[in-house]
């Protein structure tokens, strides 16, 4: 025996014909807000690479599109669990903090993925350690391999296109931890700060990282001079400690170049003086030349630039009472100052 059933059950004559009402389709999905402010699959971009290869994000104005309001960028860089969405979610939290409207402000999260986060077929995929180093993303990725540091270079492309953002006057590029090592280094070497156009300002928010990248082979001495050090510590000078066996992207700029870069160039060393523990901290010989911890590493390469050229641009910023968190250094009232302060 055939048995009907009608959804709803008001819509059933009798139960005799069996003919269940026509089903409307279902609505469309909502349009994604502007800015879009959540940490999640609504907010999701994938920046295109060339080559037909693309770099998940998180942005609060699309990339490809046109938006005549924004007049700030703001590109936060993961730390080493590479949790893009919190760092979105930090980087709306310090806009918004900082008297800022996310309506002027395009905040961009970028993903660089490892094979434990299940890339797609056409999205590159780093080493754990590679892609805070710029090297060239996994063999066994897909083709062709591109530098974690030009894919940065791509999304900065993206935001000087004038017919993208008309309005913008300000990119910050900033980095926790990991992403603070990225931010340093890339720094240093990145060329797109020179084909900026007419008026737009650039700044590097390099917080917590573990280590630095040194212009010259001199380290710290107990006396508080530097020298270059002696015997046993044969890689200290390589990248991405010194300049030394540069990879693929680093290696195209010359030696020169990345220094006067880097001594040029609107850094903020911003650290938190209570981030004094070991944890996740590099504690090989190249980076403990650098100094016990972070806050006494951040502090030493500032000494360092001091003496490399007295003029360089490099500011330290300290955020009392606090370790290593990127959310209470960039919510703090330093912290703003470091993203968006003069």
């Amino acid at each position: 025996m055939l048995v009907a059933f009608c959804v709803p059950l008001s819509a059933c004559s009798g139960g005799s014909s069996g003919v269940q009402p026509e089903m409307p389709d279902p609505p469309d999905p909502p349009a994604r807000p502007v800015p879009c402010v959540f940490a999640n699959a609504t907010c999701a971009e994938r920046v295109a690479l060339g080559d037909g290869l693309f770099l998940p994000a998180y942005t609060t104005h699309l990339l490809t599109a046109r938006h005549a309001d924004v007049t700030s960028g703001l590109i936060v860089v993961h730390g080493n669990t590479r949790d893009a969405d919190n760092y979105f979610d930090t980087g709306l939290l310090a806009v918004t903090g900082s008297g800022g409207t996310l309506g002027n402000t395009l905040v961009v999260a970028p993903h660089f993925q490892t094979s434990d986060d299940d890339p797609g077929s056409d999205e590159p995929f780093w080493s754990s350690a590679g892609w805070k180093r710029g090297h060239l993303s996994r063999p066994e990725g897909p083709t062709p391999r591109v530098s974690s540091y030009a894919a940065l270079d791509r999304i900065l492309q993206l935001l000087l296109d004038a017919n993208r953002f008309p309005a913008l006057r300000q990119v910050v590029v900033a980095g926790h931890s990991a992403g603070g090592q990225v931010v340093h280094r890339y720094a240093a070497s990145s060329g797109e700060e020179n084909e900026a156009r007419t008026g737009v300002q650039f700044r590097y928010v390099v917080t917590n990282p573990s280590t630095y990248l040194y212009l010259g082979p001199e380290r710290a001495n107990g006396d508080g001079t530097f020298a270059v050090p002696g015997a046993g510590c044969d890689d200290y000078d390589d990248w991405h400690y010194g300049l030394r066996n540069r990879p693929n992207y680093p290696e195209s700029v010359d030696a020169d170049t990345i220094q006067a870069r880097l001594v040029r160039r609107d850094v903020r060393i911003l650290l938190g003086d209570a981030d004094t523990l070991s944890a996740s901290l590099d504690v090989t010989c190249g980076a403990n030349l650098q100094g016990a911890n972070r806050f006494v590493r951040g502090r030493t390469l500032i000494r360092f630039m001091a003496a490399f050229d007295s003029a360089n641009a490099h500011t330290e910023m300290i955020v009392p009472g606090v370790g290593h968190s990127s959310r209470s250094m960039w919510t703090s009232e330093v912290g703003r100052g470091a993203l968006f302060g003069n």
